[in-house]
C-alpha cells in the first residue's frame, strides 16, 4: 500500500518535519535539488552529453527555491546553466531569495524570462526544469506563468527526445489533489516527487502529463503524519501479498459458494463471464441463476458451475420465483446481482426480493444499479439493508454512477475523488465506482481507494462483468467490503494489464480478462 496525499496533506507532513522533529527546510530543499540533479545527470550521462546546457523556469515560491538549488548543483558539475525567475519579485519566498544568493555567488547566469522568450533569444537547451509551481496550483495561471508553459512546450515540439523536461513535485498548472489541468501545463518526461505520491499524478489527466513519476526520499517519513493519515491511497503491490490466505485443510464449501444472479432470454454472456470470473479468483463453488435460454451456453462453458434457470412463462409467479431464490440464499456466501438481467418489471421483481429478502454479502452490478437509481422503493431496500449491518458492494461505471447520485456524469467526472464517498453514505454501503482510475469508498471507512492498475483496452463490454465475479469471489473472505473492494479492482486492472501485454488494447476483450487471473494468481 501507498499513500496518495492531497496538497495540504504535503504542506502539513513538510511543516511537521521541521517544526516538530527540527529538520530544516533548508535542508529538505537540499536533499529534493540533489535528487533532482541526479536524475538530470543520468538522463544526460546516458546519451554522453559533452556540457550539457540547463534552463531552469523558477516560480516565486519554495518549488522556485528547489528550481534554484538543482541549476546550482548543476551548475557544480560542469553544465551550462541560465535561471529564470517568473513572476512578482516582491512575492519571492525567503527560501527562494536566499537560493538565488547563492547561485549569484556561484556566477550562474540570471535572466529575466522576458528576454529569454524572444525569438532571436539562443534556446538549444537539453534540458528544462520546470519549477514554476509544484503542488500549489490550483487556478488558472497568470499571464505570465501561461507563456512559460508555452515556452516549454515549443521547445518540446522542437527538439522531441532530444530535450528532457523534468518537473519538480508536479508539472506545473496540474492540480495536486485532483490530476485537473488549471488551464494549461506542463507536459513533464519526468516529474520528481518528494516522499509521497500525490493524488494529482496518478489521476487523470495528470497521469498523462506527469510522465515518468519518481518518487524520492528527503526525509519526509509517516512519523510527520502525526497521527492523521493521508486520505486516498493505492496499491502496486505483489496480488498474492493482499489476497486472502488459502486454507491448505479446506474443501469447495469453504472457499466461498458464489450465487450469480445474471442474465436474461436475451443476454447470456453477462452470466458466464462474472461465473468464470468467480472460479478462476478462488471460489470454491458457483451457483447461477438465470433465464432457461442460458442452460445450455452455462453447462457447456462452465461446467463446473451449478445452474438454477426460470422460463419465461415464471417470470409472472413471483412466489415461485421467490422461492427458488430462498434456496439459493440459503446455500450460498455470498451473492452477486445485477449483470444482464434486464431492467423489466420482472428485473426489478427480482432486485426486490434480493433486497428483501437475502441476508448474504451482497455485491450490486450493471441493471441492478440502473434500476436501484430509478426507483425510490428499491433505495430504501438498499439503505435499509446497509442499516441492518449488511454488506453490500455496489460496482457502478461512471453512467450509473450518475444516475444512483443523481447528478450528471461531467459533475461526477469533476469530483471524482469525493463523490463515491457521497454515494457510499447515501446508500449504507461500499461503492466501487468504475473509470479509468477506478474509486474505492465505503460508508464506514474514512479513507479512500484509488486503483492504479488497468488500461484503456479495458474498456470494452463485459469487463464489469469480470469484475463482479472477481468482487464475489473475494467476499468469501474475512475482509471487509472496502478491503475486498480494493483488491478486486487492483487484481481486476492486473489482469487487464496482463491481458494488454498480450494482444494489445485494441484486440482485448472481456473474456481476455480471464485466462489472465489464472497466470497472475498462478504467479
Amino acid at each position: 500500500m501507498k499513500y496518495a496525499v492531497s496538497a495540504d496533506e504535503m504542506k502539513r507532513y513538510d511543516r511537521n518535519t521541521s517544526e516538530e522533529f527540527g529538520i530544516s527546510s533548508e535542508v529538505l530543499m537540499e536533499r529534493a535539488a540533489l535528487c533532482c540533479a541526479r536524475h538530470i545527470v543520468e538522463w544526460c550521462d546516458d546519451r554522453k552529453l559533452s556540457k550539457p546546457r540547463v534552463l531552469i523556469l523558477a516560480g516565486c515560491g519554495n518549488n522556485g527555491g528547489d528550481g534554484i538549488a538543482i541549476g546550482r548543483l548543476l551548475k557544480q558539475k560542469g553544465f551550462i546553466v541560465t535561471e529564470s525567475v517568473i513572476g512578482d519579485y516582491t512575492k519571492c519566498t525567503d527560501a527562494l531569495l536566499h537560493q538565488l544568493k547563492i547561485a549569484e555567488k556561484y556566477g550562474i547566469l540570471q535572466v529575466p524570462f522576458s528576454q529569454i522568450k524572444k525569438p532571436e533569444y539562443p534556446r538549444d537547451y537539453d534540458v528544462i526544469v520546470d519549477a514554476l509551481f509544484g503542488i500549489g496550483c490550483n487556478r488558472p495561471l497568470a499571464a505570465s506563468y501561461a507563456e512559460a508553459v508555452d515556452y516549454v512546450a515549443k521547445q518540446k515540439t522542437a527538439k522531441g527526445d532530444e530535450l528532457l523536461v523534468l518537473s519538480v513535485d508536479m508539472p506545473s498548472g496540474i492540480n495536486a489533489d485532483d490530476g485537473s489541468i488549471c488551464q494549461k501545463a506542463v507536459k513533464a518526461d519526468i516529474t520528481v516527487t518528494f516522499n509521497f505520491t500525490k493524488a494529482g499524478h496518478i489521476l487523470f489527466p495528470g497521469a498523462d502529463y506527469a510522465g515518468k513519476v519518481c518518487v524520492e526520499d528527503v526525509g519526509i517519513t509517516e512519523d510527520s503524519f502525526m497521527g492523521k493519515k493521508p486520505r486516498a491511497f493505492f496499491y502496486d503491490e505483489d496480488i498474492s501479498m493482499l489476497l486472502p490466505k488459502r486454507n491448505h485443510a479446506g474443501n469447495k464449501g469453504s472457499f466461498g459458494k458464489i450465487l450469480v444472479i445474471a442474465g436474461n432470454p436475451q443476454v447470456s454472456g453477462a452470466c458466464l463471464l462474472a461465473s468464470e470470473a468467480a472460479f478462476r479468483t478462488g471460489a470454491g463453488m458457483v451457483r447461477v441463476f438465470t433465464a432457461a435460454e442460458n442452460r445450455a451456453l452455462i453447462a457447456s462453458k462452465l461446467p463446473e458451475a451449478l445452474i438454477d434457470t426460470y422460463e419465461q412463462i415464471e417470470t409472472d409467479n413471483f412466489e415461485l420465483i421467490r422461492s427458488r431464490l430462498h434456496k439459493a440464499f440459503e446455500w450460498a456466501t455470498a451473492v452477486v446481482m445485477g449483470p444482464g438481467i434486464g431492467l423489466d418489471e420482472f428485473a426489478m421483481q427480482l432486485v426486490k426480493m434480493v433486497l428483501e429478502d437475502c441476508d448474504k454479502k451482497l455485491i450490486i452490478d450493471a441493471d441492478a444499479l440502473t434500476l436501484i437509481a430509478g426507483n425510490d422503493v428499491l433505495k430504501r431496500l438498499v439503505i435499509n439493508y446497509g442499516d441492518n449491518s449488511k454488506w453490500i458492494i455496489m460496482t457502478p461505471h461512471l453512467g450509473e454512477f450518475a444516475r444512483l447520485y443523481g447528478k450528471s456524469i461531467k459533475e461526477c467526472k469533476a469530483d471524482l475523488l469525493n463523490a463515491p464517498k457521497k454515494v457510499a453514505d447515501m446508500y449504507k454501503c461500499t461503492v466501487l465506482c468504475k473509470d479509468a482510475r477506478s474509486i474505492v469508498a465505503s460508508f464506514d471507512e474514512k479513507q479512500i481507494y484509488i486503483n492504479v492498475s488497468g488500461n484503456d483496452g479495458m474498456a470494452t463490454a463485459g469487463s464489469g462483468d469480470v469484475l463482479s465475479g472477481i468482487v464475489g469471489a473475494l467476499s468469501a473472505g474475512e475482509g471487509s467490503a472496502f478491503e475486498t473492494a480494493a483488491i478486486a479492482s487492483y487484481l481486476h486492472g492486473l489482469a487487464g494489464d496482463f491481458a494488454k501485454n498480450e494482444r494489445g488494447c485494441y484486440s482485448m476483450i472481456a473474456g481476455d480478462l480471464i485466462p489472465s487471473l489464472e497466470k497472475i494468481l498462478k504467479g
